[in-house]
């Protein structure tokens, strides 16, 4: 009898060093990785961070949910996933995101690789949206350039644009106009691809080159459009009324 409880107690004590050791493995692999390189078929995440040694966030690839946070969340709900880059101070600094769903209809869908301001939004883009209801079809392809305001204005930009949701279309025109003018806000500079879609009832397919100026404003346009003929058009500052245009003269 003494002597099977003394091979249980040498067994239970074997056990507990078993345990023990592997518990100490496990500890050591999280502070200095045994297997530093590790190979896996499949990995299931909602969200994947990249950072350097000091913790520092520098890439994330995750699924809207993993992105519905911050100033996002506060926002409203994120429907964007993908790739999203960070620079030294953990702050975004741009990404390759995509969304798309079905619309009665149509769909609504966008494909983006963007490059942002530091401390800002995106202000360069490569970008694919499209939008189709029972009311028209929009589709844009192309690379566009946005000119932001200073980053230490951001609550006052954004701002702004809540307030310009709330006018009428000439209010909104004006309080944009103005605001543009004192730099506060972000202006498309340039877009250079194609545009297509239906609007007031005509089909558009304008491929080219549009600039605007600083005041967000149409400055020139360089395209060819629906019915294949090529224009070239100069505006005033305000974008309202064309100087100059170049038409292709008719056989």
């Amino acid at each position: 009898m003494e002597t099977r409880l003394l091979r249980q107690i040498r067994l239970l004590q074997v056990v507990v060093g078993l345990l023990s050791l592997s518990t100490l493995l496990l500890c050591l692999n999280c502070f200095c990785p045994l297997l530093p390189k590790q190979r896996f078929r499949l990995v299931e995440a909602e969200r994947l961070n990249i950072r350097e040694r000091d913790g520092t966030l520098k890439a994330a690839l995750s699924n809207a949910r993993g992105f519905d946070e911050g100033q996002r969340a506060e926002q409203g709900r994120v429907r964007f996933s993908g790739l999203m880059f960070y620079n030294e101070e953990g702050q975004e600094t741009g990404g390759l995101v995509y969304l798309g769903k079905a619309l009665p209809g149509g769909q609504d869908a966008d494909v983006t690789l963007t490059f942002d301001q530091f401390r800002q939004d995106q202000n360069v883009y490569l970008h694919h949206e499209e939008f189709k209801d029972a009311h028209g079809l929009r589709v844009e392809d192309g690379l566009t350039i946005n000119a932001r305001p200073d980053w230490t204005a951001i609550k006052e930009e954004y701002g702004t644009y809540a307030a310009l949701e709330k006018l009428s279309p000439s209010q909104r025109d004006a309080l944009q106009l103005q605001a543009l003018q004192a730099g506060k806000i972000s202006s498309r500079r340039l877009f250079f691809g194609v545009r297509r879609g239906a609007g007031d009832g005509a089909p558009y397919d304008d491929a080219g080159v549009f600039i605007r100026n600083k005041w967000g404003r149409d400055a020139i346009k360089l395209y060819v459009d629906n019915d294949n003929q090529p224009h070239f058009e100069v505006y005033d500052p305000l974008g309202k009324t064309v100087v100059y245009e170049l038409k292709l003269s008719q056989p």
